[in-house]
């Protein structure tokens, strides 16, 4: 059997997708087992790799088998490290949806007198972008469907410039949290500055009068140097103290305190979600499915605006391939339907 240039291209595509899919996939469950910003990036890059390709791919793809088995190889993969019928239907809804999409590009590819790459890919990319928005936001529900509230807590994570936007609020009420937004600031740091504030009050209400006979250097003496640096440990262990109640772990003090007090934030938001209860495994499906509604539509927003990168790196892949002569643009007669004079 003779397979042309482009056939052998594009079965050549489907295992490139295949493999990209299956580290995709691998990279993202890593990350959800440990969440973090940093841990975000690889699976990022692997799944905009397997975007380019799959737009390619629909560009070259010369009938719908393997328009299907290249949808099919997005989410495939993802079986092999969760076992669940639920990404299983929202993995097969998806590539349908990715199926689509193909079938978009290429009925586009196909009308318009001029091939133009970018113009074609984009007609299907609204529905590429749904698609896997919902493949990864549902293998995001089955990955946290069982999960218990200590594995759910890193997750309600607030982030350094929500963490801002509160202090700054709260500076309206309390100046002295106007600090917290600017700089590394410490706990010690914070409650020292508190104590400053407050012994400024103090010393403006009650400042000691000089009796009579008495000069600066006698006044001074009625203070202790040393008794006022063990008042200030005793406050300083009574701040930490009083904080580390708030977060639940220890505070040693040299922390910065936009970070421990973002923790303790988290943590009540948590106990009050959970009713006091965050020990225990969540009994219904409510916040792993609003957690993946989250991811869904920050997917559907994010993707929209890197599927454009996506595409302009496919476009170059396919300028190479012609340039390799893997690929040749032809030209050919065809008959336009148009209103007659």
């Amino acid at each position: 059997m003779h397979f042309t240039k482009r056939e052998v291209f594009s079965i050549f595509l489907l295992l490139i997708i295949g493999l990209l899919a299956l580290g995709a996939w691998q990279a993202f469950f890593g990350a959800m087992a440990n969440p973090g910003i940093s841990d975000i990036w690889q699976p990022m890059l692997w799944f905009a790799l397997l975007a380019a390709c799959f737009f390619l791919g629909a560009v070259v793809w010369t009938n719908r088998s393997f328009s299907i088995a290249g949808a099919a190889l997005v989410f495939l993969p993802g079986l092999l490290f969760l076992y669940s019928w639920e990404y299983a239907v929202a993995g097969a809804a998806s590539a349908g949806l990715i199926f689509l999409s193909s079938l978009h590009i290429a009925r586009e590819s196909e009308e318009r007198l001029r091939f133009h790459f970018f113009k074609n890919v984009r007609a299907g990319q609204f529905l590429f972008v749904l698609g896997f928005s919902l493949l990864l936001s549902g293998g995001y529900f089955v990955f946290l469907q069982d999960a218990s509230w200590e594995e759910l807590v890193p997750r309600f994570r607030i982030g350094e410039e929500m963490t801002v936007v509160i202090f700054k609020a709260a500076s309206v009420v309390n100046p002295s949290f106007a600090s917290l937004s600017e700089g590394d600031v410490t706990v010690d740091e914070f409650l020292l500055s508190l104590e400053k504030r407050k012994g400024q009050d103090a010393s403006e209400q009650a400042l000691p009068q000089a009796a009579p006979g008495m000069n600066a250097l006698d006044l001074g003496l009625l203070f202790d140097a040393r008794q006022e640096q063990v008042a200030q440990a005793l406050f300083l262990q009574a701040g930490r103290e009083q904080i580390a109640t708030l977060t639940g772990r220890p505070v040693a003090g040299e922390e910065k305190i936009s970070d421990v007090l973002s923790l303790a934030l988290q943590t009540k938001l948590i106990a009050l979600l959970s009713g006091g209860k965050a020990a225990q495994h969540i009994p219904s499906q409510a916040i792993p499915f609003f957690l993946s509604l989250l991811l869904f539509l920050t997917l559907l927003t994010f993707v929209s605006l890197v599927a454009p990168l996506c595409i302009l790196v496919a476009h170059g892949i396919f300028r190479l391939a012609l340039w390799l002569g893997w690929l040749r643009l032809d030209t050919a007669s065809v008959q336009q339907e148009k209103l007659a004079a």
